[in-house]
């Protein structure tokens, strides 16, 4: 299958999982008692992140590891098993107490789903790095679908039930957070059933201070970048709920939800070019990359100017007439998603091909910087809306660095990131109906 094609299905899984999302999150907002529990339910679910991204982070090791490194498979993948045991020992006596504690305060209560989804949270990122670096996109792609998929039809039975009266209408929040949980445990065993029949290895822990040393090392680095990074992602919502209160953060959640479905076509095209961005020698990546970049942007811009016009009356109508409130934040984010796209695909380029991993930690302080920075000026101001342009500015100056210091690495000309070349027009007419199979593409 052509490189083209993999990115078209893959963008097609993608746009599938945006679909569910904002399925589910529609579900839960018709569902939760009010618009304050829906900003609860919301923080619970990025606070989940900000653990698992740090951790998961030591994974990403599979594709420097395996795929530049050239290092044994099975050693490498029993080093991480080794690792994720260590973790699993601390993460659920944590999610025992903080259950056990839950009736003194319901933050134990909130703190007791963060922990016990933590859990099969890492089980999933890990096994989903191994995929990437095996290139099994395919499949990758389906196992990102089973969390979301079982949430929204859970949700849904929940829902009719609720309307119904088969249910209490109390404790909505609970049911919710339940689900949530239950959805990422069978997401967490069912992929890892398929990663290890692919991966050919067994799951089993072993020392090799060798390899310990690299992962270690290489972890550590991404690990804060992965942190600085959520933080960024999510440190305008977690300023909204502050400074604004829970049902602010209600309703800017779906204004974020909405907009980043954007991000699902340049994760889907940072897939297919994941492990050759590693693989190939340095001039290859730098070209790779090049295309890569002007493909995505260009689309990306045009997607978010369609969104702009269709999306906003959705809004009202997927989320009710109580989230109305949410559609200028939404506008607001899309110039902030379509530059943060981009800027994933940049410093994918810069960790597994030029092992440069410090230069997104300096990246993401500047952004986070900038963003928390007018949250805290404008938010008391203008509300939410100030979280959205925070959001926006952070990752607009994010982007603006990463192409600046690509150049600087590459030495090449800035016009070989935004404008189109003679291959690239010849591949473009092969897409217009009429034309010949997609199949004979470049590769």
């Amino acid at each position: 299958m052509s490189s083209v094609m993999r990115i078209i299905r893959t963008i097609g899984y993608k746009l599938g999982v945006s679909v569910l999302t904002i399925l589910g999150a529609s579900l839960v907002t018709h569902y939760l008692a009010s618009v304050g529990d829906f900003g609860i339910y919301s923080t619970v679910k990025n606070t989940l992140l900000f653990g698992s991204f740090y951790f998961i982070a030591f994974t990403r090791f599979f594709n420097y590891g395996m795929n530049r490194l050239k290092l044994d498979r099975q050693s490498t993948v029993s080093v991480a098993v080794r690792f994720f045991l260590q973790i699993s020992v601390a993460v659920v006596p944590l999610a025992l107490i903080a259950f056990a504690l839950a009736g003194l305060s319901s933050i134990f209560l909130y703190a007791g789903f963060v922990f016990g989804t933590l859990f099969f949270v890492l089980l999933f990122g890990f096994c989903a790095n191994l995929l990437q670096a095996l290139n099994e996109i395919d499949w990758l792609n389906r196992v990102n679908v089973i969390q979301i998929a079982s949430f929204s039809v859970l949700i849904g039975i929940l829902f009719v039930l609720d309307r119904t009266r088969h249910l209490p209408f109390s404790h909505q929040l609970i049911w919710t957070l339940s689900l949530w949980l239950f959805s990422n445990i069978l997401a967490a065993l069912i992929t890892v059933a398929i990663t290890r029949r692919l991966a050919g290895v067994r799951f089993r822990p072993r020392r090799d201070p060798e390899i310990s040393r690299g992962m270690f090392a290489y972890g550590k680095k991404v690990a804060l970048q992965n942190v600085l990074t959520q933080l960024n992602y999510r440190g305008d919502a977690y300023m909204v709920i502050w400074l604004a209160g829970t049902t602010a953060a209600g309703l800017y959640s779906p204004a974020v939800t909405s907009s980043e479905v954007l991000w699902q076509i340049s994760t889907s095209v940072a897939l297919i070019v994941y492990t050759r961005v590693a693989a190939h020698e340095k001039e290859r990546s730098i070209e790779l990359t090049e295309r890569t970049f002007r493909f995505t942007f260009w689309f990306l811009v045009v997607t978010a100017a369609a969104m702009y016009l269709l999306f906003s009356p959705l809004i009202h109508l997927i989320y009710g007439a109580r989230y109305a409130g949410s559609v200028p934040a939404f506008q607001v984010l899309l110039i902030g998603t379509t530059a943060y796209g981009m800027i994933g695909l940049l410093t994918q380029f810069f960790t597994d091909q030029m092992g440069k991993v410090t230069y997104p930690v300096y990246m993401q302080f500047t952004s986070i910087a900038v963003n928390l920075a007018l949250c805290v000026i404008l938010i008391p101001r203008i509300g939410m809306l100030g979280g959205a342009i925070g959001s926006t500015s952070g990752y607009t100056v994010a982007l603006i660095m990463s192409i600046i210091y690509f150049k600087r690495l590459t030495g090449r000309p800035l016009r070989h990131l935004f404008l189109f070349t003679a291959n690239d027009r010849q591949l473009l007419s092969r897409l217009r109906p009429g034309s010949r199979s997609l199949n004979e593409s470049v590769k």
